[in-house]
């Protein structure tokens, strides 16, 4: 350091700050704090022989003990124990305690934080002392023997955590369930050990199996079979039911996050078979939206999630507000804003261009018949011709496999024969199974599409909530879209029936004798349709 950096360092000395020592409080008041780490302790007078030790401390050496803490069992793991925050929170109010006793520093705490709460307290001027470790923790010596031993009680219980963790684990893996019983069992021996744990399938247990069968048959919606269960004297909460059907518990096994994605075999017994259990899942999986609990089934927001933006794809959700209801999509790209009745209006609208008058129905019924007719005549001949592909194909590979097998092909040009042919006969099989249908159904479908097309709109406004949704999404499978620029609503796709009748309807309505020629129709309506009754009458 040269003369100028000397002189410097001088002259601005006065401004740097400086540690200051703890500056202890003065006087005799002191607090005990004790504890154990388990219950069972209690047995063995752990709390009363610290207790009198801590008297027998004080009184030797002329300290008063103003205050009580703990004699309760919390772990020192963590300081965020109710007894120690307490006699923490009671130390920075009253000025006159000096310091805080306990029987040992590890009794004070085990946790990464305690040499922080020793220097925090130590700015406030209070000592922590022990019973057994009598230092003077105000010398640096003493100190740093005060943060040797809470060196070492972390240190012992880091050790104990991991020998924990390894029986734990290895009592897992053996098929020994921990963790809180689940809805229809009762733990005989919950307060023994894990490894004899006896579980047993109780009266609720009954009504859980009765909603995995009912899920299973896809009958009816999550809500539907709790407020059957509950008539029948179930207590099973509707919240909670689509989570407790997916627990693999009720087959037999259970998931641990000590083995992240592994199923582990349980020593409980099953409620349900595995197949039962995965067909149920399997229907809760097809049908997302069963289950997840809907709290505002508002019949003046009836498009919800049905309606999309034009211009995002985003789906509308519905809110009230200072006596409004108005739809916004989720998310904050492109948002939009509407009042509800304006959309309402506007799909009332749409719908009713739907509508075919009673006095052309018979005419209609007579015309789309004799249309259905013909394309399913087509359509028979078409499957002929793909069976026919199917069985040629079918032969192919069989004759491949008993040349290869002979020796006459290589295996390379077998894997490559046998792979293009299998794809074929997929491809046939799939369009096969995509288009199959009967006349009948058909029919039944026409004529429903004629029952609801005679006042569309009136059906709708007389159905509750969940039947405008589903009467929504069988007129129109992919929903609504919203131009809020141009004011208007389209939909992607139209029932195919529908989309038939209605076109059958307008030639109707403009020509007595129209007929629709067949080349101008859409022969989209071959496809599946879903004309249940399940609409109101």
């Amino acid at each position: 350091m040269n003369n100028l950096e000397l002189q410097l360092q001088q002259m601005t000395a006065k401004f740097a700050k400086k540690a200051k020592p703890p500056k202890w409080r003065e006087g005799n008041k002191i607090v005990n704090y004790t504890r154990v780490s388990d219950p069972s302790q209690f047995d063995n007078t752990s709390l009363e022989t610290q207790r009198k030790d801590a008297i027998t401390f004080a009184t030797k050496r002329s300290f008063e003990i103003k205050a009580f803490f703990g004699g309760e069992a919390e772990s020192a793991k963590t300081d965020e124990r109710k007894e120690f925050k307490l006699m923490l929170n009671y130390v920075r109010k009253n000025k006159d305690v000096v310091a805080i006793l306990v029987y040992s520093f590890e009794r004070f705490s085990r946790s990464d934080h305690a040499q922080e709460l020793i220097i925090d307290l130590g700015k406030i001027g209070v000592k922590v002392i022990s019973v057994l470790q009598d230092i003077d923790v105000t010398s640096p010596a003493g100190e740093l023997q005060q943060q040797i031993f809470f060196a070492f009680g972390k240190y012992d219980n880091d050790l104990r955590r991991t020998k924990t963790m390894r029986g734990t684990s290895e009592l897992i893996e053996q098929g020994f369930y921990i963790g809180h019983c689940p809805y229809g069992y009762t733990n005989l021996r919950r307060k023994e050990k894990a490894k004899y744990h006896e579980y047993v399938i109780n009266d609720q247990g009954k009504f859980m199996k009765m909603g995995f069968k009912w899920k299973a048959e896809g009958k009816w919606s999550n809500k539907e079979i709790v407020e059957r269960l509950r008539k029948l004297g179930a207590t099973i909460e509707y919240k909670s039911f689509y989570r407790q059907i997916g627990n693999p518990f009720y087959c037999g096994y259970y998931m641990n996050a000590y083995f992240p994605g592994k199923l582990i075999k349980g020593h409980h017994p099953a409620l349900v078979s595995m197949e039962l259990f995965m067909k149920a899942n399997s229907v809760a999986l097809t049908n997302p939206h069963k289950g997840i609990a809907k709290k505002f089934k508002d019949p003046d927001m009836p498009l919800k999630s049905f309606l999309r933006s034009e211009l995002t794809n985003s789906p509308f959700t519905g809110y009230k507000q200072k006596g409004h209801i108005y739809y916004k999509t989720r998310g904050h790209v492109e948002p939009v804003n509407e009042k509800a009745a304006t959309i309402n209006k506007l799909f009332m609208e749409e719908l009713n261009k739907y509508k075919i008058e009673a006095a052309h129905i018979a005419a209609i019924e007579t015309q789309v018949k004799e249309i259905v007719s013909q394309k399913f005549t087509d359509k028979l001949q078409e499957d002929v011709s793909a069976k026919r592909k199917i069985t040629e194909l079918t032969d192919k590979i069989e004759s491949l496999e008993e040349r290869y097998i002979n020796q006459e092909l290589t295996k390379e040009l077998y894997d490559k024969y046998r792979l293009k042919y299998l794809d074929e006969k997929k491809q046939l099989e799939e369009e096969n199974v995509k288009c199959d249908f009967k006349s009948s159904n058909l029919e039944k479908a026409v004529k429903n599409g004629l029952e609801i097309l005679l006042d569309p709109l009136q059906l709708w406004v007389s159905c509750d909530y969940d039947d405008k949704q589903r009467l929504q999404y069988l007129l129109f499978p992919e929903g609504m879209r919203y131009d809020k620029e141009n004011k208007r609503v389209r939909t992607p796709r139209v029932n195919s029936v529908v989309s038939l009748i209605s076109s059958v309807a307008r030639v109707s309505e403009e020509n007595e004798k129209g007929y629709l020629v067949g080349s101008s129709l859409d022969s989209r309506f071959v496809e599946r349709t879903g004309f249940e009754p399940v609409l109101p009458p």
